[in-house]
């Protein structure tokens, strides 16, 4: 009996070597892709028409054209330097669904911009209900700012 425990220890202390599932022996580094940023947590964004701050100091804000209700509503989105000019270099994508039912969820879309440097993203409004509006900002292929907007339809 002794044999055999003395056997199972010796077991047991050598498996920190072994390794489950893998073809690789432990302690060697293992290379992983690399892998794209970690996407931003989302925080509530300043009420229509305020100021929400950016990067760099710049900011912009937000607003729909009319207040969100079963249907489509457009979000307006501005976007301005430090010294208060109009600027549009950067990649905007919105989601909005039902944070209850997933099922609505419209997946990233893009905003479009107008020609007057505007952003611009149609909002479908399917059911009654507490809606979500993620918002993402991107510059030079980097998301610089994450926020949510809710809505009560």
């Amino acid at each position: 009996m002794k044999k055999i425990n003395l056997f199972i220890l010796a077991v047991a202390l050598a498996m920190p070597a072994v390794t489950w599932g893998g073809d690789k022996p432990a302690g060697k580094a293992q290379t992983k892709p690399a892998k794209a940023a970690a996407a931003l947590t989302p925080v509530a964004l300043a009420p229509e028409g305020k100021k929400n701050a950016l990067p760099g100091g710049c900011w912009f804000t937000w607003k729909f054209d009319k207040k969100p209700q079963l249907g489509t509503s457009i979000v307006k989105l501005q976007t301005y330097s430090g010294d208060k000019k109009q600027k549009s270099s950067y990649e905007i994508t919105g989601e909005f669904g039902m944070p209850s039912m997933r099922a609505h969820d419209s997946g990233p879309v893009k905003f479009q911009l107008n020609r007057r440097g505007d952003y611009l993203l149609p909002v479908n409004v399917v059911m009654t209900g507490e809606w979500e509006l993620i918002i993402r900002i991107k510059d030079g292929g980097r998301e610089i700012f994450a926020g949510k907007i809710d809505i009560d339809v």
